[in-house]
This record gives structure tokens, sequence and C-alpha cells, in this order.
């Protein structure tokens, strides 16, 4: 039999007693990106900080991270009941404390965190780590385009803004907007703005087209504008498979004036450059085409 190594950190709880380590610039890094994208996986992490470094050093890292406390973590089941549960982190009441320091001394009661955010459905996190992986194909591909800067605002925080509009097809009905992110991106002399929308198959075809109406109304009634102080906008939507995407598309072109969305596949979106590849499908045309021009 072989014996179980005497250094070896539990797997899916706490070592009794802290392993050894010293805090690096990169670690810090880490506990940083947690606390801006809520839930993350071993490997999301390893695209943001070890992209040149191996798998086993970054979960030896996140390990060390863990077991002394400065991150949490939740247990994602495996949909298919098969192999061990995945673990998510998320960040701890030790690793909020080091994100006061690091952020310019910020109060702790900015740092919108409680122990409360870790405990969600699993449906939340599946759909927060489907953005997730969205968002750092574009931290990705802005780092390898230097000419480039990206600014991101969470889905969080424009609910906290509570915008809408009112139905152009039901009097007296009004319709939120919520997009999972606003991003724009940033070159010399452009800027290009966008709301990301990250379809996982569960919402309604009905659903949909009231989201799609909604964008277009949000558009023309100067709301946009009035909010975000540009004129272009792209809705870019993320989806689950090509037969999923030209059933979105097919509804969103059944809305007036929808002529401004974009759509491809998480797939596309792992495999191609989410700026310059020819990965998203437009509405107004039906063609392919890359996101970035400028």
């Amino acid at each position: 039999m072989i014996k179980r190594a005497k250094n070896r950190l539990p797997r899916y709880k706490k070592a009794k007693t802290s392993p050894p380590m010293i805090l690096t610039e990169r670690d810090k890094r880490i506990i940083g990106w947690v606390y801006q994208l809520l839930f993350l996986t071993s490997d999301q992490i390893k695209l943001l900080e070890f992209s040149e470094g191996s798998m086993t050093a970054c979960r030896m890292r996140l390990a060390l991270l863990y077991h002394n406390g400065y991150l949490s973590a939740v247990q994602k089941p495996v949909p298919t009941g098969y192999g061990s549960a995945k673990r998510i982190y998320c960040l701890s009441r030790k690793g909020k404390e080091l994100i006061e320091h690091t952020h310019d001394g910020a109060d702790l009661k900015d740092i919108k965190w409680t122990a409360k955010s870790n405990k969600v459905a699993d449906f939340f996190i599946s759909h927060v780590l489907a953005i997730n992986d969205v968002r750092i194909a574009f931290i990705s591909g802005i780092r390898r385009n230097k000419n480039y800067i990206l600014s991101w605002i969470p889905e969080w925080e424009i609910k906290s803004w509570k915008e809408k509009v009112e139905d152009p097809e039901n009097s007296g009905k009004t319709l939120p907007i919520t997009p999972d992110a606003f991003f724009e991106i940033r070159g010399q002399k452009n800027r290009a703005c966008y709301f990301l929308e990250v379809d996982r198959a569960t919402e309604t075809n009905r659903r949909w087209r009231d989201k799609v109406k909604g964008y277009v109304e949000y558009v023309r009634s100067g709301k946009y504008y009035k909010r975000f102080k540009s004129e272009s906008l792209r809705i870019l939507v993320a989806t689950t498979t090509p037969e999923r995407l030209n059933k979105l598309l097919k509804t969103t072109k059944s809305v007036k004036n929808a002529d401004f969305f974009l759509f491809t596949t998480f797939q596309q979106i792992k495999d191609g450059d989410v700026l310059f590849g020819n990965i998203w499908k437009d509405s107004a045309t039906d063609s392919l085409t890359k996101l970035v021009k400028f």
C-alpha cells in the first residue's frame, strides 16, 4: 500500500495548521482578481497569472492561499456525476482585509464583499464563471495587443443603476436594462463600446425578445447616451452552440432596428481571437466579422 505523503494538504477542507508561505505580489494580484470577478476556477486563474507557467505551479500556489485563509472556496459538483467536485475560489475575510491595504487604503466598508457573497446557488456561480471566461478572453486579447485598453463595468454595478425603458409594444410595461457587463475598448484615437450577454440556453424565446426590444429602445430613447456618453454600441452575445446561436439570431431579427447585435459561441471564444478573429455573426448582414477594426 502506498502511504499518503505527510505534507500533502487536504483537498476538501482547510489544513488544521497553515502551511508556511511568503505572500508574493502575484499572490496579491490573484486575490485582487478573485475580488473583482467573484468566482474563479484554477484554469481561469492560470490564464490570468500563470500563462507562462504550469498548471501544477498554479494549483500549488492556490492551495497555499486557500489553506492560509487568503481565499475561500466552494465545491461545484461535476454535472455528469463523474469525477470529483471542482474547487471554485472566492474571497475570504482575510482576503478582504488584504484588499483594504492594497487598494489605496480603502475602508473595509467600501469593499463590496461579505461572507454571504459566497453562499449563492450553483446556477449563479455557473453564470459568473461563464461571464469570466469571456472577460478573461478579452483581457488576454488586450495583453497581446498593447495599443488597446480595456475598461469593464460588471453586472452587479449596472443592476444598481436600475435602468429601464418603456416597452414599445406594451403600454404601461417597462423593460429592465441588465446586461452581463458593459465594457469599452480604447485605441489611440478610437473608442468602441459593448454590452455583453452570456446565454447558457436557459432563457425562453419570449424573454430574449424582450431583452432585444429593451436594448433597441434604450438606444433610441437617448438613455444609453446619457449614461455612457457614447454614440456607438454593439451587443455581444456568447452562447452555447451554433444551433442556439441561429435561434437567438432569428428572434433578434424579428425586432425592428435590432441591427447592432453580434453573436458567437463559447467554443469560438476559447479557440479564436475575440478581438481580430472573424468569429462574430452580425445580425445586420448574417456575415462573420471581427470586433476591432481600428
